[in-house]
């Protein structure tokens, strides 16, 4: 029988986000820091949606009191996920690597396990998503920058993102805190990463953030758009749970896109950036907003890479002539965006072999 790590290594790959074998068997060695060996075989009967401890409990062959205290435990330290029902009953389901298991391990912070952690995204998530086409994440542009533009779609808007929920929590950004803690990474705006209804209660009751009001989260986003940070979301239509601020210094997202030249985990927005050539006076201002390097200098003048433009807007907030305007995609050019997340999570299984949801 294959090593209770090794099954659950397995049981997380299943997930279309994926959580791949390396050569070096790091993923292993994150996995034992993180899960006692009964921890691992209990994960091994959880599912990826929710379901009360009583089915648990009788899948397992474990009590249903003692079952319920060790799930929970587990919830709160990040490992699963947990959340209560219509039934006023707490259910628990796994929880993917991304988003899951990784940005729940905000607090949990070492030296070591940073280190574990960022050579598991060298070698098991940079290659897993090579070539990919289905992402995660999709690009929200800066609102105020497309504004009038024919019309904006509501998934489009962060004011309508935000106005959608009645409950916010703000936590410190893991990729930020990861990079500042090996001696790299920026300066830019820290506790910028947003959560909302069932998944604030999450945060909040487990310590990862602190709850902040409706007018609070606008003045966040208001903070990260000045510190030049891109908002990103599900790329899916209906209700959203998080918006990330991003940069492309610390991002594991942007940095697949900056560094290895691999932007299959992020959807881009409707829009793109285009230049008036006889306004512009080459300040290069918009050089150094731009995270993903799609604006480039050559012969002193600024070029926009049409192809490399993600649609975040902030090129154009800062332009100081407004030579630069967002401009939305025709039709047969926008991203795919999914109705609801299991739609994007079935594309994504497609995609890659894997059936969601499993069993």
């Amino acid at each position: 029988m294959a090593d209770v790590y090794e099954r659950l290594r397995e049981r997380l790959d299943m997930f279309p986000q994926g959580f791949p074998k390396t050569e070096s068997g790091v993923e292993l060695e994150i996995l034992k820091k993180l899960f006692t060996p009964e921890e691992a075989e209990i994960v091994l009967h959880l599912r990826p949606l929710p379901e009360k401890v009583s089915a648990i409990a009788a899948r397992a062959g474990r009590d249903e009191a003692e079952l319920g205290e060790t799930l929970y435990g587990m919830s709160k330290r990040g490992l699963i996920q947990r959340g209560k029902g219509p039934d006023e009953n707490m259910y628990y389901f796994l929880a993917p690597w991304i988003i899951g298991i990784f940005e729940y391990q905000l607090n949990n912070l070492t030296r070591e396990n940073v280190e574990l952690f960022e050579r598991y995204y060298e070698e098991g998530m940079v290659p897993s998503w090579k070539n990919r086409n289905t992402g995660i994440f999709r690009v929200i542009p800066v609102q105020k920058e497309i504004e009038g533009k024919t019309e904006i779609q509501p998934y489009e808007k962060v004011t309508e993102i935000i106005e959608s929920h009645t409950r916010f929590a703000v936590a410190d950004c893991i990729c930020r805190k990861i990079q500042k803690m090996q001696g790299h990474g920026c300066d830019k705006l820290m506790e910028a990463c947003m959560s909302f209804g069932p998944a604030a209660d999450f945060y909040i009751e487990n310590g990862l953030g602190r709850e902040i009001t409706k007018e609070e989260a606008k003045q966040i986003l208001d903070k990260a758009e000045e510190d030049g940070l891109i908002h990103c979301s599900t790329n899916k239509a209906g209700k959203k749970t998080f918006i990330c601020n991003c940069c492309g210094d610390c991002c594991g997202v942007l940095r697949l896109i900056t560094k290895y030249d691999n932007p299959g985990i992020l959807t881009t927005s409707n829009y793109y950036a285009e230049k008036d050539e006889d306004t512009c006076n080459s300040c290069f201002t918009c050089v150094d907003r731009c995270n993903v390097h799609a604006i480039k200098i050559d012969d002193e003048h600024t070029v926009i890479s049409r192809e490399k433009c993600i649609g975040c807007g902030l090129c154009v907030s800062t332009c100081p002539t407004g030579s630069i305007t967002m401009v939305k995609k025709a039709p047969d050019e926008a991203p795919a965006i999914f109705s609801r997340e299991m739609e994007m999570l079935q594309a994504m299984g497609k995609e890659t072999g894997k059936e969601f949801p499993f069993e």
